[in-house]
């Protein structure tokens, strides 16, 4: 199962599982591939990438942009070299989107290729976009941001839970889950409050003059 891993701002990619490349990205105009399509079989298989990703230094920059991410996961997963039962993207990162197009309109393309995107929101409030940032971030990423059949969002509002976080996000992923049947959901009542996926853009509109080099 091919997992590509995309990240926001600050957060950083790993990789684990199967075959996997894993990208650091930052705005919508760095890529860095840290590790490309790799065939992970064992622990040293596994050892080995965890030393080159841990040997990586990720980039912050002041701008977010999540569409961007999931646009350069679609593309890579349309280039594996490996036969796959499931696509998946994860996404992290610590804010919201706000460069680059509506990052609803990148999941939804992804999604109707079929392909999943789970989320690691890092609601740890620090870094040097944190006048960016919003408080309901895991809210945001589930409403937002993931999208696909059994897509999650684990939320990280501390540094300490990184680890277990992605433990549990490995084991959803790739632990022999199998992926539940489309099914009929009968009409329910309740219905959820609106959302605004563009919270993250007008944020930025609103305190891009905090830097005198801006980039609109």
């Amino acid at each position: 199962m091919p997992v590509p891993k995309s990240s926001g701002r600050s957060g950083t990619a790993s990789t684990a599982g199967s075959p996997s490349p894993s990208t650091n990205g930052a705005a919508d105009s760095y890529v860095h591939e840290i590790v490309g399509w790799t065939l992970i079989e064992n622990q040293a298989d596994a050892e080995a990438i965890a030393a080159l990703l841990l040997s990586e230094n990720s980039m912050g920059a002041r701008r977010t942009s999540l569409s961007g991410a999931i646009r350069e996961g679609v593309r890579r997963l349309e280039t594996v070299p490996f036969s796959a039962d499931r696509r998946v993207i994860d996404i992290s990162g610590d804010g919201p989107n706000n460069q680059g197009i509506p990052v609803t309109e990148e999941r939804d393309k992804a999604v109707a290729k079929g392909i999943i995107i789970n989320g690691l929101p890092l609601m740890t409030s620090s870094g040097m976009g944190s006048a960016f940032n919003i408080p309901d971030l895991d809210v945001y990423y589930h409403r937002c941001v993931t999208g696909g059949p059994g897509s999650f969002v684990i939320p990280v509002t501390e540094w300490e839970e990184f680890p277990e976080a992605v433990r549990r996000k490995l084991v959803l992923e790739i632990g022999g889950v199998e992926q539940p049947q489309p099914r009929v959901i009968p009409a329910q009542l309740f219905k959820e409050e609106p959302y605004d996926c563009l919270i993250g853009e007008k944020i930025w509109q609103q305190r891009m003059w905090q830097f005198d080099d801006f980039d609109r």
